[in-house]
Parts: structure tokens; C-alpha cells; sequence
């Protein structure tokens, strides 16, 4: 049995749709527009079905977990699961810790990310659209 309604499935296939699909100048404007309903959602109304894999284990989805700068307070990055880096992700947006890094040929390669329990990622766009879509797969098969 699903744990969200019609709207929260189509809004989470309409947003993958975006980032899929999305060729434009602003791409990266586009991503991180993206995420704040792409980490809120889950975050906020399915938590509990968010899987607790381990970083090692969504690598496979092409996310590393060397993205993982700090995983805060008294922890490790190894020590990170999927929905506990989902939270970290949605606390880091919704508190307006994001910023851009650019590399020698883009003005944004990706983002930092930050919270106030001193967990910080350094994640490539590329990087986070794998994540995205893993998540966002996992989470439209239950």
C-alpha cells in the first residue's frame, strides 16, 4: 500500500520528468528549484518509507560518498544512510545553506551543502541527479 497520494506521486514523476528532460542555460537553476520539492516531500511526508541504505549501497545509483565532506556531529560519512542524508540535504536547502562551485569551464559544477549539525557535502549536479533519480525510483516502487 502506498503512503502518499496521487499528487505527491505525480509531482515526484513530473520532477524527475524536469530533471531528465531539462536542456536549457539554466540547468542548474532548474536542479536546485528542483530539489526543494524533491527532498521536501520525501522528507516531510514519507520519512519512513525513505530506504536506510548505506551510502556504499546507493553508489550504484552514481552518487559517491566522498561527496559526503562531514557527516556532522559525532559521526562518519560511512555512518550516513539514505535518509538521514535526504534530512541532512532538506535541512541544508530549506535553511538557504546551499552555494555553488564552479570548475574551469562552468560557472556550477554543483553545490556545498551545510547544516547547523556541522554536516557538509560538496555534490556535482551530475551527482545529485543520480541521487534524485534513485531516490525518486525507490521511492515511486513502493
Amino acid at each position: 500500500m502506498s503512503y502518499f497520494n496521487n499528487f505527491e506521486r505525480l509531482f515526484m514523476q513530473r520532477s524527475l520528468e524536469l530533471i531528465d528532460t531539462y536542456e536549457g542555460e539554466y540547468e542548474t537553476t532548474q536542479l536546485l528549484n528542483t530539489l526543494i520539492g524533491l527532498l521536501f516531500f520525501p522528507n516531510e511526508r514519507m520519512s519512513d518509507i525513505i530506504p536506510e541504505k548505506s551510502l556504499l549501497d546507493i553508489e550504484a545509483w552514481g552518487f559517491r560518498p566522498d561527496c559526503i565532506v562531514n557527516a556532522g556531529a559525532h559521526k562518519t560519512p560511512q555512518e550516513i544512510n539514505l535518509r538521514e542524508l535526504v534530512r541532512r540535504l532538506r535541512n541544508a536547502v530549506a535553511h538557504c545553506n546551499v552555494s555553488p562551485f564552479p570548475n574551469d569551464h562552468r560557472p556550477c559544477e554543483g553545490f556545498f551543502f551545510s547544516d547547523r549539525n556541522y554536516f557538509e557535502a560538496k555534490i556535482p549536479t551530475d551527482q545529485l541527479k543520480n541521487l534524485l533519480r534513485g531516490l525518486l525510483a525507490s521511492l515511486l516502487n513502493q
